[in-house]
């Protein structure tokens, strides 16, 4: 009897264990998710620790990456030297007052992306509105399109801090030659310094589209319509070259934060009436040219047709002119109500006539 006792409370020891166990692990669970005492940073994902409402520091879960004493992103394998210094093709970055920018030390509590927040109502978790647009792949009625999808604005106590497409679009933009068109855009974006993203600006995705928009408008002005549809790869080679050439990318970047990869274009559309009329003149011209070149090669081959076979005619002399003669006039005879009536003899003088002889009487 009293092994049996010992057995049942020795197992209902461990249940009660395991309890507890799964009842931390939930307890941990609801304060993480709750930004109480600790928070969850999911990889590739940073959050901003405020103190009394005011910055305090940037947490973050990114593989491979770090952040300097300036709050920048940065590659631990390619940016650091062997004492910590951020390095760029061998030369050593410096803040403002000439000193050598470092990487930040880890933090000490990181179990996974579990990460210390701080006493409750001193320090808490930047929460911020945030709306966007993606671009992604869905169906219609069985068939796989691409597509703008609208996320509505929603609170969120984080930021990407990996690569991320945003879609944008730049409306009634006009062409070399006038010609309003409708540009659809994809943005590869990345955040390298999250406390400027969120702090330098009020809204770091909207003032990218803002400085973008004048910048692409100006871009379209140089290329006509034709070429903007018609190489689309090299077109979008030549926009980022533009941009770095003005500047734009590099002001993002040392400002907001904000490092712009890319600038696809994913639609060209014609704008308004105007754009319409142009796109139908033009059609009618591509098809009138089409045309022209259709007869322009029927033509030829005739040409050739006509050279090679009187060419070898005229080798034969007379004879080939006769038998040639001959041919057209059977020919001509051919088929219902097309019977050719030559008096007696008058075809003899005819072809005759056409070699250029007459018959001695």
């Amino acid at each position: 009897m009293t092994e049996l006792l010992s057995g049942f409370y020795i197992g209902l020891g461990i249940v009660g264990l395991i309890a507890g166990i799964f009842a931390m692990i939930g307890f941990v669970y609801f304060l993480a998710k709750n930004n109480i005492f600790i928070t969850f940073v999911e990889e590739g994902t940073a959050k901003i620790i405020l103190k009394f409402g005011k910055f305090s520091r940037v947490v973050m879960t990114y593989e491979g990456y770090g952040l300097d004493t300036e709050w920048t992103i940065r590659d631990k394998e390619n940016e650091v030297d062997d004492k910590g210094n951020i390095t760029c093709n061998g030369e050593l970055f410096k803040d403002d007052q000439g000193k050598n920018i470092k990487f930040r030390k880890e933090p000490l509590l990181r179990f996974g992306g579990l990460r210390w927040v701080g006493i409750p109502f001193i320090k808490s978790v930047h929460r911020y509105n945030f709306r966007w647009i993606s671009f992604e792949q869905g169906e219609e009625e069985g068939n796989l399109v691409q597509k703008a999808i609208p996320h509505e604005e929603k609170s969120i106590d984080y930021i990407l801090v990996q690569d991320d497409v945003y879609y944008s679009f730049v409306r009634e933009a006009e062409t070399d030659g006038m010609v309003p068109v409708n540009l659809d855009l994809l943005l590869i974006i990345r955040i390298i310094n999250p406390y400027k993203a969120l702090f330098r600006v009020q809204n770091w995705l909207e003032a990218v589209q803002n400085q973008l928009k004048p910048a692409l408008r100006g871009f379209t002005a140089t290329l006509t319509y034709e070429k903007l549809i018609k190489k689309k790869e090299q077109v979008e080679r030549e926009t980022d070259e533009f941009l770095q050439e003005t500047g734009i990318a590099d002001y993002l970047e040392r400002n907001y934060g904000v490092r712009l990869k890319r600038v696809g274009i994913v639609h060209i559309d014609p704008s308004g009436d105007r754009g319409k009329t142009y796109v139908e003149a033009a059609s009618k011209k591509w098809e009138a040219d089409k045309e022209k070149e259709r007869i322009e090669v029927i033509a030829d081959a005739e040409v050739e047709r006509l050279t090679r076979v009187y060419g070898k005619i005229e080798s034969y002399g007379d004879t080939g002119l006769f038998i040639r003669a001959t041919e057209a006039i059977e020919e001509a005879g051919k088929g219902l109500g097309n019977l050719v009536v030559f008096p007696f003899g008058s075809v003899q003088q005819m072809l005759e006539g056409w070699l250029g002889k007459k018959k001695e009487e």
